[in-house]
C-alpha cells in the first residue's frame, strides 16, 4: 500500500512528533530503570513509577526537547564542516 502526500507529515509536524516521542521514550526508560535500581521491584511499583516519576519527567523532558536540543544542534552545526 502506497502512502500519499495527504497522509504524510510536514517537516514541522515531523519535528514535533519526533520530539514528543523521543521525550516519552527517554523519560519512560530512564525513570523506570533508575527507580528500579533505587527501590527494587515491589508492590505498587508501576503506580509509583508512572505517577511520581514518569509524569514528572515528561514535564521536564518535552520542553527540554523543544528548547535545549535545537540550541545544541545549532551549536554543533556551527562547528561542523559541510
Amino acid at each position: 500500500m502506497k502512502i500519499t502526500n495527504k497522509r504524510k507529515l510536514s517537516k514541522l509536524q515531523s519535528i514535533i512528533v519526533f520530539t514528543i516521542l523521543v521525550s516519552v521514550a527517554m523519560s519512560g526508560i530512564m525513570s523506570f530503570g533508575l527507580l528500579l535500581t533505587r527501590i527494587g521491584w515491589q508492590p505498587g511499583f508501576i503506580g509509583i513509577w508512572f505517577f511520581k516519576y514518569f509524569l514528572v519527567e515528561l514535564w521536564l523532558s518535552i520542553p527540554t526537547g523543544f528548547i535545549v536540543v535545537p540550541l545544541i544542534k545549532k551549536a554543533i552545526d556551527s562547528i561542523t564542516v559541510e
